[in-house]
């Protein structure tokens, strides 16, 4: 009976070091790399949904204004086409800046993405926060806007150029 006992706490002990061992293995597997390559990813996506928005927003501008005139309207914040671009634009650059963040906490390569890409963040969120200002102002004219929205394609054009770079580098 005593070898029994033995026998299977020794089993039983062995298949507990057996799966603690390839739990370890498992999670000691590095993955800055391909969560560093989907975060950059996931910046694409919203990098590309936002240039959707700009040249949306485009369209609005100049079917609010005709295409060969170059007088703009008023356009205020009961227009609710360039209301709603403006709301999806700046969930799109939340999204990216909670992104950057995730980014940070990964690894020096990700970090170096994440400080290249921020500024570019930045600036598209201070083009946010002034669309949002310009519709508040029913006399602000759809040229201010439509600056605005020239300033936000290059932004985002900037920050599809370092983000395909980054992602040639993972």
């Amino acid at each position: 009976m005593p070898r029994i006992k033995f026998f299977s706490t020794s089993l039983i002990m062995f298949f507990l070091f057996f799966i603690l061992c390839f739990g370890t293995m498992a999670h000691a597997q590095p993955t800055n790399n391909q969560n560093c390559k989907n975060i950059a990813k996931k910046l694409m996506s919203n990098d590309i949904k936002i240039k959707k928005i700009q040249e949306q927003m485009k369209h609005v501008i100049d079917a609010a204004t005709g295409k060969e005139s170059q007088n703009y309207p008023p356009i205020d914040r009961f227009n609710r086409h360039v209301n709603i671009l403006i709301h999806n634009l700046g969930y799109r650059v939340g999204s990216m800046k909670e992104l950057i963040e995730d980014a940070k906490q990964q690894g020096n390569n990700c970090q170096e993405m994440a400080r290249k890409i921020s500024s570019k963040v930045n600036a598209m969120q201070e083009i946010y926060v002034a669309m949002g200002l310009s519709l508040e102002d029913p006399k602000t004219s759809g040229s201010k806007l439509f600056d605005l929205n020239k300033n936000l394609k290059q932004q985002s054009n900037g920050a599809n150029s370092d983000l395909q770079s980054a992602v040639k580098s993972f």
